[in-house]
């Protein structure tokens, strides 16, 4: 296999073997469900490690498991066996309210159908993570708002969900995912709900937030321009992760 050029990180050096010490990783994970009185197989020793700063992406057709992926690493669901560490911690028995704090303090979250809370305003939208976790002060109020410009939505603060286009809507959710600093994005289909042209935009700008940030991000999607976007790129293929040539 022909070995391909490294990307940058955001401190400007190539990666080198020590940067893929497993900042995120998984091991051996294996994860099913209950279909017609017949257990389905999802995940079958899937394994995956991440460098500090890297993005990847994971190609799969509906229902081949990528969002119980994103479920398990963010520690929605729990793995019927199998190992995920994130940035040295161990969600692996971790109890119900140790892994929600987790999800609330360490992942940012956007999704295909944007998930804004149509009662709030875009501020209160952006600034929710910050609420929840304590960190609504002078230093949070003024990353939020740094956000919306970088999104391209100042002064459109006090505007509700349902007056925004779906791309405006998803700049908000990109920059609510990155606003309380958390270690890991998590990305599920995020252009999945938007037309052709909208959707390189939005995968532009997650781009380059994600990397400016200096964030890990792990893309699930179905399409290939999507994945481009990443450092590497894998398949789930029958419940294993195997990376492809990009």
């Amino acid at each position: 296999m022909q070995e391909k050029p490294a990307r940058l990180r955001p401190n400007g050096h190539k990666p080198t073997p020590a940067d893929f010490a497993g900042f995120i990783r998984f091991e051996n994970l294996t994860k099913g469900y209950l279909e017609a009185g017949r257990e389905r197989l999802v995940l079958h020793d899937a394994n995956l490690s991440m460098a500090q700063g890297e993005l990847i992406a994971i190609l799969g057709k509906s229902g081949s498991g990528k969002t119980t992926l994103l479920n398990l690493i963010s520690g929605i669901d729990e793995a019927e066996s199998g190992e995920v560490y994130v940035g040295g911690l161990r969600l692996t028995g971790m109890g119900d309210r140790e892994r929600t704090m987790f999800r609330r303090e360490k992942i940012g979250f956007i999704f295909q159908f944007f998930n804004l809370i149509p009662t709030l305003t875009v501020w209160e939208n952006l600034t929710l993570p910050l609420e929840l976790n304590g960190m609504l002060d002078g230093p949070g109020r003024q990353r939020a708002e740094s956000l919306l410009a970088e999104v391209g939505l100042q002064g459109r603060e006090k505007t509700y969900p349902d007056r925004l286009s779906g791309g405006e809507q998803q700049r908000v959710a990109i920059a609510r995912a990155l606003v309380h600093d958390p270690m890991l994005v998590l990305a599920d289909e995020p252009t999945g709900n938007l037309d052709e042209d909208t959707g390189r935009v939005i995968l532009n700008l997650l781009d380059r937030l994600t990397r400016q940030a200096g964030k890990n991000m792990l893309l699930v999607t179905h399409s290939a321009e999507a994945a481009a976007i990443a450092d590497r790129v894998l398949t789930l293929h029958e419940g294993r992760l195997v990376e492809v040539e990009k």
